[in-house]
């Protein structure tokens, strides 16, 4: 029987590899979930001999692509010499006044 992986992840870098690849995917969560795109996590281990008989070197590399921020919009107008404004210069501005509850209007407050 082989020796389940989540062993190497709990003992590589004494835990610290686990450690990282779970922050990796609960960022990566957060950010598929916020922009509602997909992302990936890619987790590599190499291994290579260290010489003969020396043991063999064990290294993870972590890497994740969340998904790109959807840029920020602001609406403008373009005014007939080619300006932004926030306001449409083709809309008559409204002049705004409070309204008050009918009681408080006739004084019955």
């Amino acid at each position: 029987m082989s020796r389940p992986f989540n062993d190497l992840l709990r003992e590589h870098r004494n835990g610290l590899t686990h450690d990282e690849l779970s922050d990796a995917l609960r960022d990566l969560v957060a950010a598929v979930t916020d922009e509602g795109k997909a992302g990936s996590l890619t987790f590599t281990v190499k291994i290579k001999p260290m010489g003969k008989g020396d043991g063999l070197e064990v290294s993870a590399e972590i890497k994740s692509t969340p998904p790109k921020k959807t840029p920020g919009v602001s609406i403008f107008f373009a005014t007939p010499e080619g300006n932004l404004e926030r306001q449409d210069p083709r809309q008559q501005a409204m002049e705004l006044r409070e309204i008050l509850p009918a009681s408080v209007a006739r004084g019955l407050a």
